[in-house]
This record gives structure tokens, sequence and C-alpha cells, in this order.
């Protein structure tokens, strides 16, 4: 028997030995954590002037606008954009807070917020910045005579952000301990006055580089009574930016970040079609230069403008109905969202299309509010239009070819101007 139990104990090693190794579990795998769509707007409320964030999607969702300031919440309200896709949130339902940053958590990804800052002299407007950048530029900005400029830095995020400010006038580069490592705090804003820093400089051109966390940076430029706010934006080499009727001073000022030279081309829409090479000149180190479009045409036109490195385009409008910024848009698409577009209480407003597109294209055009209409045009290819808007939350575009589009709005001596907000999903 003790033989017989030995044989079967090697009978069994021998089976077990012969029986496939069983597969080691693997666990599912990660679920990526994807950031919820925001968007993030400069506020002021308070002094005299009011704010409301407009948003708008392609889909009716929840919205939410959270304020930040001194490193804490300073108040948020929740909302829906509902059947028409869009929703106006006055700040003053929210909080006083002064000068702040919001943040708005959007329904998707094809949505976008903008800010419309209303005074009894001044209105300004710009679409909220989705995705922060290292760095960013803003050009044209001045503190001669009585003019007054900040930079408004914004942290929405949980880390303390760090920003090294490269800045150039017609003095040459300035220097000041206070561009160097400015903090920003997390939920809370810095604003640096260059009226106070560098008083009396015609010309500013400022780098804003992020060396720590993350930033969204505005100019304020204040002009008496009025006052422009446009973000600072990524360089690049392409650029598009259609420009509306009007007379007074109507200039694109070119500024690049770049350490060494940098050639530029700008080619013109006007009322004749496309003229390519309009202008063309070489932008010094981190230097700027200014083309005068009010000399050109009095009617709605458009520029291009091509470079060797990246440079920024911003266009500076300024009559005796006020003061309007805004940047160029580093191309074309075939959806535009406008948000805050349609008529100001007591003022009106305009689009300016342009078709980049190379054959005609159709062109609709829809307020977005409770009781819409659409309407259908065609634009020809390489020309610019400009239309009257009606009353609304904002204003969908929407083309078979690829166009840019701009809004500006007039109020009694007060402007404002916004280029739109292109779609990536068609």
């Amino acid at each position: 028997m003790k033989y017989v139990g030995l044989v079967l104990v090697a009978a069994l090693a021998v089976s077990a030995a012969l029986l496939p190794v069983p597969d080691v579990p693997v666990p599912d795998p990660a679920v990526p954590l994807e950031e919820p769509p925001v968007a993030v707007c400069a506020v002021e409320e308070g002094s005299g002037r009011t704010t409301e964030i407009s948003v708008l999607s392609t889909v009716s969702g929840p919205v939410g606008l959270t304020l930040f300031a001194s490193g804490s919440t300073a108040g948020s309200i929740g909302h829906e954009t509902g059947s028409s896709g869009s929703v106006t949130i006055p700040v003053v339902d929210v909080a006083a807070v002064g000068t702040v940053g919001g943040l708005v958590e959007l329904p998707i990804a094809s949505s976008a917020a903008g800010a419309l800052v209303s005074g009894a002299e001044s209105m300004s407007s710009e679409s909220c910045a989705a995705v922060p950048h290292p760095l960013t530029l803003l050009a044209g900005a001045t503190t001669a005579s009585e003019d007054r400029f900040e930079l408004h830095l914004m942290n929405p995020y949980a880390g303390v952000a760090v920003v090294e400010l490269s800045v150039q006038s017609e003095a040459g580069i300035e220097s000041n301990q206070r561009f160097e490592s400015v903090i920003v705090p997390p939920r809370a804003s810095t604003i640096v006055d260059f009226t106070e820093l560098v008083p009396g400089r015609e010309t500013l051109l400022i780098v804003i580089e992020t060396v720590r966390g993350r930033v969204i940076s505005v100019g304020r430029q204040g002009v008496a009574m009025e006052s422009a706010v446009w973000k600072a934006v990524a360089p690049a080499q392409d650029w598009f930016i259609p420009i509306p009727a009007g007379n007074g001073r109507r200039e694109v000022v070119v500024g690049t970040p770049n350490n060494a030279e940098v050639q530029y081309q700008v080619d013109f829409y006007g009322p004749d079609g496309l003229e390519e090479g309009l202008v063309s000149g070489v932008l010094p180190a981190r230097g700027q230069a200014t083309v005068d479009v009010s000399a050109l045409s009095e009617t709605a036109v458009a520029m291009r403008i091509i470079s060797t490195a990246p440079v920024v385009p911003t266009l500076w409008m300024e009559s005796g109905d006020g003061l309007a910024v805004t940047t160029a848009s580093p191309r074309g698409a075939n959806r535009w969202l406008l948000p805050g577009a349609g008529n100001p209480d007591g003022g009106w407003s305009t689009i300016v299309i342009l078709n980049t597109a190379i054959e005609a294209s159709e062109v609709s055009i829809r307020p977005l509010r409770e009781e819409t209409s659409m309407r259908t045009l065609i634009v020809e290819s390489d020309s610019v239009l400009e239309l009257a808007l009606e009353k609304a939350d904002g204003y969908l575009v929407e083309s078979v070819g690829e166009t840019v589009v701009l809004w500006s709005g007039h109020r009694d001596n007060s402007s404002t101007a916004a280029i739109g907000v292109p779609m990536t999903d068609g």
C-alpha cells in the first residue's frame, strides 16, 4: 500500500504540472479623469461698474459661476442654458466684489462664456479664457497722458502661480522689480498697475510667462471715462481679424515675444477683394508695429497677418464712440459662438464676417434667446460683410466654408469689440 500511495501522489503531481496556469487577474483600465469644461472671466462689480456673464452652448445644460478673490470663494450661483442654449448671469446677483475673477462651469466643451462690463460712460466685453497658456502677450497698451493701464492676473486653481513679465516700450526694456516673479495666490487675483510703475509710456508690449502654476491674464486700458478689456493670448504665425466700419482711429498693432527680428506681411480684404502683401516689414526683437486701417476704408474690412515667427495682432479702435480693443483669431472655423453679442441696453451692435474660403459660403446667423429666428445669406469668397444684430444673450454663426467672426457694440459715447469663439466640433 505504501508504494501505491507514492505512485498516486506522483500521478497527481504530474497531472497538476500539466494543468494550464490560471490567468493572473488584470484590473480594468483606469477611467481617465477629465477636467470639466470651464472658462475664466475678468469681473468688475462696484465703483459704478457692473458685469454680466453670458454663457452660450450647443446644448441645454447646467451652468455654474463662482467668484474667487483673496484665496477663497466670494460667492457662487447655478443656472441652466435652457432650450435657447444661452443664459446671462448678472454678477450683482452673486456678490459686489470689486475687480476679481469668475470661474464658469460650462455644460459641454462646445460652449463659450463672455463678460460684458458696463459703467455710466464705459463699456467693455471679452470672451472668457478656457485654456491657460504658459506664454502670452499684450500689445498696444499705453500709460501716456491721463491713460491708465493695468494687468489683471487670475489664478482660479489650488496652487500658487508665479509669473515673469518682460516689458518693452519706446524707451526700451523696462526694468522694475515688480515685473520679476509676480506671485498670484491660489483662487485669487493680482493687479499690476503699469500707470504707477511706468507712467508716460506711449506704447507698451508685455510678455507674460508663467513659470509656475497656471494663470489667465487680461489687459485693462482706461482712456478718460472709457475702458477696454482684452485677453493676453498665445503667439502664432497666422492670424485673421475682421474690422468694423467706422471713423477715427482703427489700427492693428502687431507684437512679438521673440528675442530676434521677425518678418511679417499683412494681406488686406477690402471692398475690392483680397490684396496680398499690402504691408510688410520687420519687427524688432520683442517689439511691435502699427498698421493704420482707418486710412484704407471707412467700410468693414479685414486683415490676415503672417510672420516668420510667432506674433500677436491686436485691433485698437478709438473715436467719439469710445475705445474698443480685441485680438485677432489664429484660425478660421465653420462654427462660432459670440457670447454677449446683441444690443446692449440703450445701444446697438453689429457682426462682421470674413469669408476666408476660396468659394462663396452659405452662412447662418442665429440669435440665442427664448424666441429665436435665423438668417441665412451668402458671403462671397475673400469678402467682408457687416450686419446689425438684434437683442440676444449671444449669437451662433455657422457656415459651409471657414469664416472668422467679430462683434462690436455701441452705446452713447462708449463702444466695445470682441472676436468670436471658434468651435472645434464642426
